[in-house]
């Protein structure tokens, strides 16, 4: 019987280290309540384990007790990996039983952890506002559609600035559409976006956000317009920060894939407030082509639906898009990607996803019921009708 070889120590003193931040964090639970049930069983039993392997040795307790009272402080994790690193090289046995325990562990988990060499949480001078003005391309490959909503005017309106200046930089790729639609009771942000999206739709609707509605205006009235559509369609949310070759290596991959719908990562990393501001300076301020995961902190979501989607467009009519009964969080994008799977077959790559930090929307009813658990998963077909802007403004007699 083959076991899986143990890792080398700093690997484990640093995957220890984290899971003492898993089980510790209150923004683990919090980032997404599912995925917590089903990881927070494995990150205690790693973190007891952790626990009594350093209650006898001060130069391991004292940081492993900072990193418990304060799970953010990347100076406290520094130095736990550190005595971690010699303590596992003096107790051999030891060190074999957590490695063991760490291994089965991360078969499980669903929320991991990331803390780079290089991060630092020093403030860095706030990025630059919105991109310059954005031509029109005489044709267009892709079209990229950002669903949206900020009744703040705040990180998510800059999330989306951000988010629309990677998109204004990119190379190597073809021409490339970008649509904005704002849902929303008023179009709070359309002063902001004209002239810097391709096309700005404000969709009226009061209540709950609707991204899968959104989404379907977004591509069925940019179809108006179009001289011809489209052959690909990217829906991303608005607080993904791309790199340079973003859209040059996912046209490719649908181009010569020979498929039709890929998810263009494994794990999306949701970054801290410090990481967003040095991401955004990075790749916006500064022109790198992308970030450096070595500068960055934050969790990462396994295998999560939504964020980034890249399908054919003939495939998105043939599913009708997004099922447009989903409002409030969550279900939209399990529902979506599981017909599209259906619908033709489906890949994921392992890219970097980079999700800018922001306030997190209420995941349940005040009720703490789902918001969408009365809509049938996979029921939704062409024939519901999508994309009608007016649906939510039209009453019916």
């Amino acid at each position: 019987m083959s076991t899986s070889p143990e890792p080398a120590v700093p690997r484990l003193a640093e995957r220890l280290t984290a899971y003492a931040v898993l089980a510790h964090d209150p923004a683990v639970p919090a980032i997404a309540a599912d995925y917590w049930a089903r990881s927070e069983a494995h990150y205690r039993t790693v973190d007891a384990a952790l626990a009594t392997f350093v209650a006898d040795a001060p130069a391991a307790a004292r940081p492993y007790g900072e990193v418990l009272a304060d799970p953010t402080r990347a100076a406290a994790q520094h130095a736990l990996r550190e005595s971690l690193t010699t303590l596992l090289d003096e107790r051999p046995e030891q060190r074999k039983r957590l490695a063991a325990a760490v291994t089965e562990a991360d078969r499980h988990i669903w929320i991991d952890y990331h803390l780079g060499a290089a991060y630092t949480a020093q403030p860095l001078p706030a990025a630059s506002g919105a991109p310059g003005p954005r031509p029109r391309p005489g044709t267009a490959a892709a079209h990229v559609v950002i669903p949206f909503r900020d009744r703040a005017g705040g990180l998510r309106t800059r999330n989306l600035l951000a988010c629309l200046r990677a998109l204004a930089d990119q190379e190597g790729g073809p021409g490339h559409r970008v649509t904005v639609v704002e849902a929303d009771s008023e179009p709070r942000t359309r002063r902001v976006l004209e002239g810097v999206v391709d096309r700005y739709v404000f969709a009226r609707k009061d209540g709950l956000f609707n991204k899968a509605w959104a989404v379907n205006v977004g591509v069925v009235e940019s179809a108006r317009d179009a001289v011809s559509e489209p052959a690909y369609v990217c829906v991303l949310d608005a607080d993904i920060l791309v790199d340079r070759f973003f859209v040059a290596r996912n046209t490719a991959r649908l181009r010569d894939g020979g498929h039709g719908t890929h998810l263009p990562y494994r794990w999306s990393l949701s970054l801290d407030a410090p990481s967003t501001l040095r991401a955004i300076a990075l790749r916006n301020d500064d022109g790198a082509a992308d970030v450096p995961a070595s500068v960055l902190r934050g969790l990462l979501l396994r295998e999560p639906p939504g964020g980034c989607v890249w399908l054919r467009t003939d495939v998105f009519h043939a599913v009708g898009g997004f099922d447009e009964r989903y409002e409030g969080w969550g279900g939209e994008d399990d529902d979506v990607v599981a017909r599209l799977g259906a619908a033709a077959s489906l890949r994921r790559y392992d890219d970097a996803l980079l999700h800018l930090d922001h306030p997190r929307p209420a995941m349940t009813r005040d009720d703490g019921a789902p918001f969408n658990a009365h809509v049938e998963p996979m029921s939704w077909t062409p024939a519901h009708g999508y994309g009608d802007r007016r649906k939510f403004t039209v009453t019916t007699p």
